[in-house]
């Protein structure tokens, strides 16, 4: 029977009890039905751990136990906490019973600021400021302090002035503790901004956590009065947090330690962004009086990819082990695929979903993951030559991402002289202080005097910004191949060193150094530049389909799943990162960031290395990643031929039994790259490339 409870006044119908807890497994009914103290919930891939967490929260509400504002409920995103709120009131049959306090960690901080304007020096109505508005006051701030804008860029200090603001500093303490010039700049800029911040009624977005776990901190009688108004705190996705947001939830936990959090270490990969594991993992130790409950049934996966996803992970020792279940009926078996190159490696993964679609299936059921951003331009020409439409999630087509238009613009500017478009983007990153205004005056002096743009301004500025960037275009490689060319540029006129100094300048240069393997293989720069328009006029063309392929990275693909999932790449320094491999953390975190890609697959899952890939122009031999070697559940093809004609690569290299793993007496572990004979051009770990006679390996 329906029950009626009144809250604050109101009286409101809640469904039977019964359907809170029908169709759950007995660890999810565990889950919603211990309300009291701490309780950490261990929910796999694929478990059900939302399921779990709203129908925990509707539960207290149901019975009594809490009332909707005593309840708060934190998380990563908008579109998470939206997903929760609209459960809630599927659960609760109305409005009124669902927790208001249901909200993203920045949202809450927003909440309690608005609330206690008496702590904190800002106006309830405070304006938040997104990452291009906060760039734009370090951008003024910087000019007051007559501090070039080429020479730091807004986005590097404001990077560095929200990594301190993170980890507690404040902008006095951060001037004590400088140790480069980055962070003498942001510690000599920080004051200003913050002037600039208390100028406009603002608060940027690191402030949103940072402020109210200060005042909470400075006010104890503050932190109480939250305390007794949210007595049941839900952290979801609790692997994910950081040092701040830990620090938040602590001073709002009250006396009776009601807090519930829902996490899988297995999943914890974003350490790149202040997120800590041990949080996690220690939970246990700062209560250790709370409740553990696994959510192991997978409703996701088969059960040979949720195999090959245990083996993989068993390789850490830092974590707490759960090993996945499932119903699910079996499926096919897990692929392990050699391939000789990169563009063999792409070209098989097109003819896999040219096969996949010819036989009826959809293109979105397909997702392609990889470790770098880089790997995804082989990919994105093959699918744009076959005119298969896919979408790049959570970033930029290669050819739309900013180092990539800006190296272009270069090539374009050198064969174009008198253009202006390309010294358009240039200024932006190499020309301080030097607008659209400037450059239409040069444009209308070039023209008036009948030179190219670029011939004018050797004459016409004395502007030392301008004079690198011509100089740059003096004593252009004349032989050689475009990559030639277009390294020559971007060290001659500063580029590179413009982009060390932003702070993804990792993935920036990585991009760049893409470009130049593509560039490698031109002789010709007016030829690459009508390739690679083609390619981004191509992109356009299918911006209208609704059945698309999927392309990611890793990180991204966390919180999705796929009937069918190519993981391409799995080599040695990609995935474990070449940054991660001779620290053990890191290297854990590597293998979890793998793990998360497997077990995005609901049905078929293939994983793909290759034996060279192409670096800097060049062919450079590569090791199967660590990772694989402790799967057996798969299906290995190490040493299949792959014909030539089926997978055009490299014309001087030969493929039969490319790809297969072999131990060798004296130099160890190796994998073929080609065969003459009875005799084998082999990598080996440690020592490179070696010939061989066939008589001397072993399987």
């Amino acid at each position: 029977m329906d029950k009626r409870r009144g809250f604050g006044g109101f009286l409101v119908l809640l469904a039977p009890v019964t359907l809170l807890l029908d169709g759950l497994n007995p660890e999810q009914q565990k889950a919603v039905t211990t309300t009291h103290g701490p309780v950490l919930i261990l929910a796999g891939a694929g478990s059900g751990k939302t399921r779990a967490l709203t129908h925990r929260i509707a539960y207290l509400v149901h019975q009594g136990i809490a009332r909707p504002q005593e309840i708060l409920a934190v998380t990563f995103t908008n579109k998470a906490a939206g997903e929760m709120r609209s459960r809630l009131k599927k659960l609760l049959g109305s409005p009124l019973n669902v927790p208001r306090a249901v909200s993203t960690f920045h949202s809450l901080g927003a909440r309690m600021l608005r609330e206690t304007t008496s702590f904190h020096p800002r106006s309830a109505t405070f304006t938040v400021l997104d990452t291009k508005d906060s760039e734009k006051l370090i951008r003024q701030a910087l000019k007051e302090a007559n501090i070039s804008l080429k020479t730091w860029s807004p986005l590097a200090v404001r990077h560095i002035i929200s990594r301190a603001k993170n980890s507690g500093y404040t902008p006095a303490s951060f001037a004590e503790r400088t140790g480069s010039e980055g962070s003498e700049v942001a510690a000599l800029i920080w004051p200003r901004y913050e002037t600039l911040l208390a100028r406009n009624d603002a608060y940027d977005f690191d402030d949103l956590l940072v402020v109210p776990v200060r005042m909470l901190q400075e006010h104890s009688q503050l932190a109480a009065t939250y305390q007794q108004r949210w007595r049941w705190l839900h952290v979801d996705e609790y692997q994910d947090t950081n040092d701040l947001q830990e620090e938040l939830l602590r001073l709002l936990l009250g006396p009776e330690k009601h807090i519930c959090v829902v996490g899988d270490d297995y999943q914890a990969i974003y350490s790149w962004r202040g997120a800590r594991v041990d949080h996690i993992l220690g939970f246990e130790k700062r209560f250790p009086t709370c409740q553990v409950i696994h959510l192991t049934q997978n409703y996701r996966s088969t059960p040979q990819i949720l195999e090959t996803a245990d083996q993989v992970i068993a390789g850490n020792t830092k974590q707490k082990h759960k090993r996945l279940w499932t119903e699910n009926a079996a499926g096919g078996a897990v692929s392990i695929l050699a391939l000789p190159t990169d563009r063999d490696e792409a070209a098989w993964v097109r003819q896999q979903i040219a096969e996949h679609t010819q036989n009826g299936g959809k293109l979105r059921d397909c997702a392609i993951l990889y470790r770098t951003n880089a790997q995804s331009r082989i990919l994105e020409e093959e699918f744009l030559r076959a005119r298969i439409p896919y979408t790049i999630v959570g970033g930029f087509r290669f050819y739309e991402r900013r180092e990539i238009k800006d190296a272009l613009a270069h090539l374009q500017w050198l064969v174009t002289p008198e253009a202006r478009l390309p010294l358009d983007r240039l200024s932006e990153s190499l020309l301080p202080r030097v607008g659209p205004k400037t450059i239409g005056r040069w444009e209308e002096g070039s023209l008036e005097s009948g030179q190219s743009l670029r011939s004018y301004l050797k004459t016409a500025t004395g502007n030392l910004h301008v004079i690198k960037l011509l100089r740059a275009y003096t004593n252009v490689p004349k032989e050689g191949s475009v990559a030639d060319i277009l390294r020559h540029l971007l060290l001659r006129s500063g580029y590179l060193d413009y982009v060390k100094l932003l702070p993804d300048s990792e993935e920036r240069l990585q991009n760049i150094e893409e470009l130049l393997n593509v560039t490698s293989v031109y002789q010709n720069v007016s030829e690459f530049l009508q390739e690679a328009a083609l390619m981004t006029d191509l992109d356009t063309q299918k911006a209208g389909e609704s059945d698309r392929l999927t392309c990611m990275t890793l990180h991204a693909a966390k919180g999705l799943e796929f009937k069918r999932v190519f993981i391409v790449g799995c080599e040695e320094e990609l995935i474990p990162h070449i940054n991660s491999i001779d620290d053990t953390e890191k290297l854990e975190e590597e293998r979890r960031l793998l793990y998360v890609g497997i077990t995005r697959a609901r049905e078929q899952l293939t994983m793909t290395y290759v034996a060279l890939r192409y670096q800097a122009g060049q062919l450079t031999p590569r090791m199967p990643s660590r990772f694989l070697d402790p799967i057996t559940s798969a299906i290995r093809h190490d040493d299949q031929t792959l014909p030539q004609d089926q997978f055009p690569g490299d014309p001087n290299l030969v493929y039969a039994n490319q790809g297969e793993i072999l131990q060798h007496p004296l130099f160890g572990r190796g994998v073929v790259i080609s065969v003459s004979g009875s005799n084998l051009t082999c990598v080996f770990e440690g020592h490179g490339v070696k010939t061989i006679s066939g008589a001397d390996i072993t399987q």
